[in-house]
């Protein structure tokens, strides 16, 4: 029988994100339910080749504080909950603190956010590898961006479809979210 070792991180966190991230509208969900949770009335969609290679979502919800930029994109890091009895009162659309970790090991990720209280700040993180981290001016709110989704997993882009059925995928998700949150 084989012998049973742990997984090196790096591999561990790709297998992670195939769980969270299938397609970009996956990535689109999680990204638009991030604005939502954060209180946007504003979101803004935009991407490219079906958001194989670009996708962007800005919003002006309440931004992320600067001192917790880099652990938002740590596995597990969450906002939400921070006790057991917070798991039977959860009101928002994501909590397991997956997203970002996920989306920024298969991809190249820029995040501009500012906090009403802070700086704006710039991160830049490709297949999980930090980048750049500096001070920005930007609005309140957030704008990530993520370029060339699975480029360090090539096996992954094989079940992606084309970009026309991507793209549709995306506008699919869109229109589910628009519809049941009438006020954004």
């Amino acid at each position: 029988m084989p012998q049973i070792k742990l997984l090196p991180k790096h591999l561990a966190e790709l297998i992670a994100a195939g769980e969270v991230v299938e397609r970009p509208a996956s990535v689109i969900k999680e990204l638009c339910e991030n604005s939502i949770d954060a209180k946007a009335s504003v979101i803004t969609v935009e991407i490219k080749n079906g958001g194989v290679t670009f996708m962007r979502v800005t919003d002006n919800g309440c931004g992320i504080n600067k001192e917790d930029v880099k652990t938002a994109f740590l596995r597990h890091a969450t906002s939400k909950i921070s006790s057991e009895e917070d798991l039977e009162r959860i009101a928002s659309l994501g909590f397991r603190g997956e997203a970002l970790a996920s989306v920024s090991a298969v991809s190249r990720v820029e995040l501009l956010t500012k906090a009403s209280d802070s700086e704006g700040v710039k991160y830049v993180i490709h297949g999980g590898e930090e980048i750049d981290f500096f001070d920005i001016g930007c609005p309140n709110g957030t704008t990530i961006i993520i370029r060339d989704i699975f480029y360090n997993t090539p096996a992954r882009m094989k079940f992606l479809k084309k970009d026309v059925t991507e793209g549709n995928a995306v506008a699919a998700v869109i229109e589910r979210l628009a519809l049941s949150h009438p006020e954004i």
